[in-house]
């Protein structure tokens, strides 16, 4: 099945506008307490696939 590209609307869509989701209470905690929960996992003998420790990371 093919997906539209995102240049693909329909000319009544509105522009597109981005989230900044830097912005999110959800997005500080993570940032602030991410490096120390990583920790405690791994202190643990336990680690997240590589696909969501990028996602983290990126």
């Amino acid at each position: 099945m093919h997906q539209a590209a995102i240049t693909d609307r329909s000319p009544h869509s509105p522009p597109y506008k981005r989230h900044r989701p830097e912005q999110t209470l959800l997005h500080q905690i993570i940032e602030r307490h991410y490096p120390k929960f990583k920790d405690v996992v791994a202190m643990q003998g336990k680690s997240w696939p590589m696909l969501v420790q990028q996602e983290f990371y990126d």
